[in-house]
């Protein structure tokens, strides 16, 4: 169970084999099963992985790479269940209310309307903020390429962080809602702009058995090749590489016309000599961090995930930046000051 560990980047932050994916859910089993008490020792140690997928056996097997997350969120919500009573629930709630039922303070976007169209916009709170500089290139290109939305693109809570929590009958609640929100535009497709708002909308609701009449279309899947100004580092994000396997097609996006290995780079995370990307995206690319509105994890473990994403992005040498996720902006702008960070809408 453990050879994937020199991946997973909880451990790699502490060196502690209890922040292995399998070594917490060990522990999950024996609570479950009787066998240990539930107390706030195990219950932190559960609620500490960051659910990027990283380290789980079946990138090296190949096994069904949707059981773990779904066993560790199961295991959290029958912690909760236990009486273990972590902070994240609770801040989760207070900001949901400090914001109007959203996890931040963006604004509704400016896209063009047509009433008399077939297609929604579904603007999920982090692309709202995270994306927010891509706003008015992705207008034009809705412009230029005659798209427009039966309704505004105001944002949108997708429920994510409910699960993470644990609070699984309050994030099917919110996924639900969403879902017929989007039905009672009568649309019959409706555009996301994340992943994992794509994510969300098929794999994650159809394993909650949230029936929808709609195609969800997730905007990379429509788009041709882009290419920055200059050979850029190409961030995926966790929900593109391991939650929706997407890396094959992001580098085909960025499809170089000539590049060469480099063979001083990590054999799962390769860099490259080429003129439009300087990496190649796998399952393997380290997140940045939680790549949702993550509560409770410990500040120095979520440090140490940051800076070994950020030397990896440093060793490629590039001076410019294009991250396919917008929870990750932030991070990849502050400690990026030097380079160039830049969102795929702005490519447009």
């Amino acid at each position: 169970m453990d050879q994937g560990v020199c991946f997973c980047p909880e451990f790699l932050a502490s060196r502690k084999m209890h922040d292995y994916p399998s070594r917490k859910l060990q522990l999950a089993r024996a609570v479950f099963k009787g066998d240990l008490p539930a107390n706030d020792y195990i219950g932190d140690i559960v609620f500490s992985g960051i659910l990027s997928r990283q380290g789980e056996r079946w990138q090296n097997f190949r096994e069904n790479p949707e059981d773990c997350t779904d066993v560790m969120i199961l295991s959290r919500a029958m912690l909760l269940e236990k009486g273990y009573r972590p902070e994240g629930p609770g801040q989760l709630r207070k900001l949901l209310e400090e914001n109007g039922g959203h996890i931040n303070k963006a604004a509704a976007w400016d896209l063009p309307l047509d009433s008399a169209g077939d297609m929604a916009i579904l603007l999920d709170d982090a692309t709202a903020q995270g994306f927010a500089d891509g706003e008015k290139a992705f207008a034009a290109y809705c412009r230029n390429h005659d798209l427009g939305f039966v309704n505004r693109a105001d944002p949108v809570f997708l429920g994510f962080e409910y699960f993470a929590c644990g609070l699984i009958r309050e994030g099917y609640r919110q996924l639900k809602q969403v879902i017929a929100m989007i039905r009672d535009t009568g649309a019959s497709k409706v555009l996301v702009l994340s992943a994992q708002a794509c994510y969300m909308l098929t794999i994650f609701a159809g394993k909650l058995e949230l029936e929808r009449d709609f195609e969800v279309m997730y905007l990379p899947d429509i788009l041709g090749e882009l290419q920055a100004d200059q050979p850029a580092y190409v961030y995926g994000g966790s929900f593109n590489l391991r939650y929706l396997c997407n890396g094959d097609k992001l580098n085909e996006q960025f499809k170089n016309q000539r590049e060469v290995p480099v063979k001083r780079s990590a054999e799962y995370i390769p860099l490259l000599e080429g003129d439009r990307r300087v990496n190649k995206l796998t399952i393997w690319q380290r997140p940045v961090g939680p790549e949702y509105s993550c509560f409770g994890t410990d500040s120095e473990a979520l440090a140490a995930i940051k800076d070994m994403a950020v030397r990896d992005i440093r060793k490629s040498g590039a001076d410019c930046v294009v991250s396919y996720e917008p929870a990750a902006m932030a991070v990849l702008k502050e400690e990026l000051k030097d380079k160039k960070v830049v969102s795929y809408l702005e490519l447009l």
